[in-house]
């Protein structure tokens, strides 16, 4: 039998491995059956290989070092696990759907962070040369945003300007630079995402109360980690809308990650400050997408083996359930022991189950979180800045979903949600080839366009692209009622058949302007209208929309397009910018069915701003 000396740091290290197994300065597992005894002693350095210690020896962070130690921030950094924490156990092995899984238990709960640190060239060609210089800066900052706790002077308040601008640079949770959004660096990794659409984006709370930052990496010439960045790629988004934000700069050969044993800091080359600029312009106004892995610091810590290979499937009627599975782990949490989710210990439920990313799951970014049986749940949602606010859940629907009661900030806004309803599409609208093709019938019973048959058709000559040209004729004048725009239009007959008494119709969006007798083209526009149509009846028939168009499957297949893809908005919130909200889902009476029990799951939220949704010029789909 062996015996085995251990510093205390590497003992921390190896404890979240599989109890089965020891790692000894990341050499060979030894099988725990072989290891008689386990000596400990103390590691003079270990305090040195913590967040605060590793930038107080890094020479680039000196300013900011010293603003963590003055805010006492430090000793929160200090931390790095969970006392009376009880994990491990045995394995959770469970159905979903028709998959045969398992799920681990952590056997320790870290403590982790990550912070972005300024270096003390950035603060120097921001004209600080000093703390004293960062005090004066942050106070600058934060007394505008907060202007009832200017007086507040002791920088351990977190109230503090110092100690706001401090803890914003921090989040709860590890990360290296490559999950910090779900874009992992490989040609694989925009499989989530249509790019030419929307950047790849997260957002987190961080140490500052109540405030949230984003995270996002844009294709292009700009390519790289931003915080607080706004825009699409290289130039504006949709809104017009583009803010730099503080890019994590690389060190040499260090690259990005600065690894410490409860978690990583990075450089940044511009300051990073929860202003009035980021809250209204950056964050207020914009649409947040936020995975469910990233509500929670327990489930990031885990997102390394969450990712795993996504590329490949476990046998889908025996999981891999061996010691180090190849393709990565599916994690189980209980409500005592989970981060921003609490439940209700008594119902007789699963826990959470986080499940690892498979490219052709039906969730977006390939996992998703389940609870099977009976289940309360509230979550604290990320901080977001004062004003209205849209809340929506993305899921998949199959009939082993439940119903759940929704409540928003305590009231409920939906009694009884069934989320196995998938979305509705009329049977009468058809896109094709890039040409919006829609019946008569579906257009006049909706309140866009007045559509008059005429008497006797207008003629227009025209000319096809080899030249010839033919006499056309319209037989109906359509009027757009929102702008008053009028068009000529071609209806044809595709097919006819009787429903309930009426006939159909099909025709093209495109026609000939009353005035100049010039072609017009409304194909984008009654693909709007059209869509606003459908979000109606889906919402009052199922309380469901389309699933975003940007976000994809598979080999970059849109959920847009998938029908058991859906959207359920659930209720709007009054936002102080100061106070946490929660979401409150309550699981109704348990239904079997085909002897399977029900199965929630919670892929996605959206955060949607009034900005946003009530936007008449600029819809958001």
């Amino acid at each position: 039998m062996k015996k085995l000396l251990l510093s205390m740091a590497t003992l921390a290290l190896c404890a979240s491995a599989s109890a089965q197994y020891i790692i000894v300065n990341d050499e060979l597992p030894i099988s725990a059956n072989d290891v008689e005894k386990i000596t400990y002693e103390e590691d003079e350095q270990f305090e040195s290989s913590l967040l605060p210690g590793q930038l107080a020896s890094d020479p680039k962070t000196t300013i900011f070092s010293q603003a963590l130690q003055l805010t006492g921030l430090a000793d929160t950094l200090q931390t790095y696990i969970y006392d009376n924490y009880i994990g491990g156990g045995e394995k959770y092995y469970y159905r979903s759907h028709v998959r045969k899984e398992v799920a681990w238990t952590n056997e320790n709960r870290f403590k982790m962070f990550t912070v972005f640190a300024e270096t003390d060239s950035t603060f120097k060609a921001n004209g600080i040369n000093n703390l004293d210089d960062l005090k004066a800066y942050a106070k600058q900052v934060y007394d505008e945003a907060y202007p009832e706790d200017a007086s507040v002077s002791d920088p351990t308040d977190r109230r503090n300007s110092l100690n706001r601008f401090v803890a914003y640079h921090i989040l709860g949770h590890g990360s290296s630079y490559w999950y910090l959004t779900a874009y992992d660096g490989t040609s694989q990794g925009a499989f989530w995402l249509n790019t030419s659409l929307a950047d790849m984006s997260a957002w987190y709370g961080t140490l500052m109360p109540h405030a949230s930052l984003k995270c996002s990496y844009p294709m292009g010439k700009d390519k790289g980690l931003y915080l607080n960045r706004r825009g699409l790629r290289n130039g504006p988004d949709k809104y017009g809308k583009q803010i730099r934000g503080a890019k994590i700069q690389t060190d040499g050969e260090k690259g990005f990650d600065h690894k410490c044993f409860n978690g990583y800091y990075f450089h940044i080359d511009s300051l990073l400050t929860y202003d009035k600029k980021t809250q209204d312009e950056v964050l207020g106004t914009e649409l947040w997408r936020v995975d469910f892995k990233t509500l929670s610091s327990d489930i990031m810590n885990n997102a390394d083996e969450l990712r795993g290979n996504y590329l490949a499937d476990d046998s889908q009627a025996t999981p891999d359930d061996s010691p180090n599975p190849k393709n990565g782990r599916n994690y189980r949490y209980t409500w005592e022991n989970i981060e921003n989710i609490k439940g209700d210990s008594a119902r007789n439920h699963s826990g959470l189950i986080a499940r690892r990313a498979h490219l052709y799951f039906w969730s977006w970014q390939g996992d998703d979180v389940q609870i099977f049986d009976d289940f309360d749940m509230t979550i604290k949602l990320p901080p977001v800045p004062a004003g209205e606010w849209e809340v929506r859940m993305g899921a998949s629907s199959i009939p082993t979903r439940p119903n759940v009661r929704i409540y928003l900030n305590g009231e409920v806004t939906i009694d009884s949600l069934d989320m196995s309803n998938g979305h509705y599409y009329p049977a009468d609208w058809n896109q094709n080839y890039g040409a919006v093709n829609i019946t008569y019938e579906y257009m006049i019973e909706h309140p866009y366009f007045n559509i008059e048959k005429l008497d006797e058709p207008k003629i227009f000559k025209e000319e096809d692209e080899f030249g010839n040209v033919f006499d056309s004729e319209f037989w109906y004048l359509v009027t757009d009622i929102r702008s008053g725009e009028k068009m000529y239009m071609e209806v044809e007959p595709i097919y006819r058949t009787e429903n309930n008494g009426r006939y159909y119709y099909r025709f093209n969006a495109t026609g000939i302007d009353p005035d100049t007798s010039k072609p017009l083209d409304w194909r984008q526009r009654i693909d709007q209208y059209v869509l606003e149509a459908e979000k109606a009846a889906n919402l009052a028939m199922y309380g469901t929309m389309r699933s975003p168009r940007e976000c994809t499957v598979g080999q970059r297949q849109s959920i847009f397009d998938l029908d058991g893809m859906v959207r359920y908005p659930l209720g709007r919130i009054i936002s102080d910018g100061k106070s946490d909200n929660y979401l409150r889902i309550e699981n109704l009476p348990v239904v079997k069915y085909n002897g399977n029990t029900t199965e929630a799951q919670f892929d996605y939220f959206e955060l949607v701003p009034k900005f946003v949704y009530e936007n008449q010029e600029i819809p958001e789909e």
